[in-house]
């Protein structure tokens, strides 16, 4: 495994410590430059020929603070991803940081070692992907600009079309195929049903003066029968006194980029190991369910938070690569359990929520039960060796009286925090009478499994 080289820009000693703490029990191999400020940042890209992988990333500097860091530090290291490490567990906040370039963003308080590497590398790659789409994009501003695609020569008044070879090509077709000869009526036809609007819509505002040129994205019927992404433009090129009368274009087939767009917002709704939604994904279902609950006082939405019991035994015993195979068939196996409308994700580590849409306490109590049941009866093989674990889980609902959508995933973690001092492998149901850290006594049942 590639040594990652991290550079760390911290004011902080004792965080700093923390984090070097963190990443030298996660057992990854890792070179880390620790830095107090971005002129100490600026300072060591002059003096290192070698750039960092990545860079973790404390907003609160004596040089700079807020937002204004990610930018600055973008400034400083364009072509390096940052990770921005945090103390505001806040989702607007949280955008903000994205959106200035970070990333991704971590919260300090119980930072994990395994939790931090997973984070880095996904950075990484996100960042690598977004630097090849860049480029695709720039390849084909290039080959756009000095004509090399395919090009057709359209006759808006007859509606004869000339299409070039590569064009033909391009959809499986040869000159000598007829089914797209001559005009340009069987080539709009095989336009994808759900993208001719936009193709009618485009080309109708270029003509009537409302956009400045023809361009348009649109999936085109190839020969054999699939449905490859192309890129359009084109312009007039002659009149018939004030009406276009010729249309000169050239055309692409991106769905190469088209596939690797699909792949960077999955990755950025995504965990990567699990293929769950990751907690931001999960916060805006969140937001979601909750506007149906302002709408609709009578719409039930329950909210269950799982955590694996003891799971550090597990990396601590058989090490982080089993610990992700246990995460992984975790996951499947809750994932199993669930209606195809419930919402599943990974929050962070050990740490999974579920959304479950249009069910009350009794329906959120049986779910929860059905959960921990399952993954009391499950075993992961690893070698020889079978892995048992349980879980805990805390319960609790979305109302319209929540000051904010995710407020329910604070109770639920209050619910889960008494699961876990009770002895574990139970759930516990949120309950308003209930004083955080403290059994429910509104509730008998949730001092015992459900």
């Amino acid at each position: 495994m590639k040594t990652l080289n991290i550079t760390l820009v911290e004011d902080e000693p004792g965080d700093a410590s923390l984090i070097q703490y963190s990443l030298r029990f996660s057992g990854y191999d890792h070179n880390l430059e620790w830095v107090q400020s971005l002129a100490e940042l600026s300072a060591h890209q002059r003096q290192t020929n070698a750039a960092a992988d990545i860079v973790l990333l404390d907003l609160n500097l004596p040089d700079s603070t807020g937002i204004d860091t990610v930018t600055r530090c973008k400034s400083l290291v364009p072509d390096t991803p940052i990770v921005v490490l945090t103390g505001h567990d806040n989702m607007d906040f949280s955008l903000k940081v994205l959106e200035a370039g970070a990333q991704d963003y971590l919260v300090k308080s119980g930072l994990e070692g395994d939790a931090l590497i997973r984070a880095m590398r996904y950075a990484i790659e996100r960042h690598q992907m977004e630097c090849r789409l860049q480029r695709s994009e720039e390849l084909m501003t290039a080959a756009i600009e000095g004509g090399n695609l395919g090009v057709w020569d359209w006759n808006l008044k007859s509606g004869e079309c000339d299409k070039s070879d590569l064009l033909l090509a391009t959809l499986g077709f040869t000159r000598g195929d007829s089914e797209l000869e001559p005009d340009s009526e069987p080539l709009i036809k095989r336009i994808h049903e759900d993208d001719a609007p936009g193709f009618h819509g485009a080309l109708q505002a270029y003509l009537a003066g409302e956009s400045p040129r023809f361009q348009c994205e649109f999936r085109l019927q190839h020969k054999d029968g699939h449905w490859p992404w192309h890129f359009i433009s084109g312009h007039v090129v002659s009149w018939d006194g004030d009406e276009p009368e010729r249309l000169v274009g050239i055309q692409q087939d991106i769905t190469a980029r088209k596939a690797m767009e699909t792949r960077l917002r999955d990755l950025a709704m995504h965990d990567e190991l699990t293929g769950l939604l990751n907690r931001r994904s999960f916060i805006q279902e969140m937001d979601r369910e909750y506007g149906r609950v302002m709408r609709r006082p009578d719409y039930p939405v329950g909210l269950l938070m799982l955590d694996i019991d003891h799971f550090k035994r597990v990396n601590d015993s058989y090490g982080h690569a089993v610990g992700d195979v246990v995460l992984k068939a975790f996951a499947d196996c809750i994932d199993r359990q669930l209606r195809e409308n419930d919402v599943f994700g990974r929050l962070s580590g050990e740490e999974f929520a579920v959304l479950l849409p249009e069910t009350d306490r009794d329906g959120v109590a049986r779910v929860a039960e059905k959960l921990r049941s399952a993954i009391e009866g499950l075993e992961t093989r690893t070698g020889n060796a079978g892995i048992h674990i349980t879980t805990s889980i805390g319960a609790a609902g979305l109302h319209r009286d929540d000051e904010r959508p995710d407020e329910a995933l604070v109770l639920a973690d209050q619910a889960l925090y008494q699961a876990k001092h009770m002895g574990r492998n139970r759930v516990v149901i949120y309950s308003d009478t209930q004083v955080p850290g403290q059994p429910d006594p509104s509730f008998p049942e949730s001092e015992n499994a459900l």
